[in-house]
C-alpha cells in the first residue's frame, strides 16, 4: 500500500512540474510575442517622437496618419528616411525639415529592427 501511495504521489509531483513548466513557457512565449506595431509604438513614444507626431493630428509635425497616407501612396520607404538615407516625401517645408533631421540624429542610431518596428507603427494607422 505504502508503494501505491508513493507511487501515486511521484507521478503527481512529476506531472505539476510538467504542467508547472509548460505554462511558464507559454508565459514566455506570450510576452516575447508582442506585436511589432505595439513594439514601435513604444519605441515611436519612448524616443519623443510623440512631441512633435500625434496619430490623428497635426501638431508640429504630420500626424502619423498622415505620413502613413503619403508613404504608402509614394511607395517611401520610411526606414531609410529614419537613417537619413533619403529626403522627407511629407513635409517639404525648410523648417519642418531642419527640425525633422534634428530628431533623425535619434533614429539613425537606432537598430534595424527597431525601425522597422516603428515604421509597421506607423503604416498601420489609418
Amino acid at each position: 500500500m505504502r508503494k501505491i501511495l508513493f507511487g501515486i504521489a511521484f507521478i503527481a509531483s512529476i506531472s505539476f512540474v510538467i504542467f508547472s513548466f509548460t505554462e511558464k513557457k507559454e508565459t514566455i512565449k506570450t510576452i516575447s510575442q508582442t506585436s511589432s506595431i505595439e513594439k514601435g509604438k513604444k519605441l515611436f513614444a519612448r524616443n519623443t517622437c510623440t512631441g512633435c507626431h500625434q496619430e490623428q493630428q497635426k501638431i508640429v509635425g504630420p500626424s502619423v496618419k498622415d505620413i502613413a497616407a503619403i508613404y504608402k501612396a509614394e511607395k517611401g520607404n520610411l526606414i531609410t528616411f529614419l537613417q537619413g538615407k533619403s529626403k522627407a516625401i511629407v513635409d517639404k517645408d525648410a523648417g519642418q525639415i531642419a527640425m525633422m533631421k534634428a530628431s533623425l540624429g535619434i533614429t539613425k542610431r537606432m537598430k534595424l529592427e527597431d525601425l522597422k518596428a516603428i515604421s509597421e507603427y506607423i503604416m498601420s494607422i489609418k
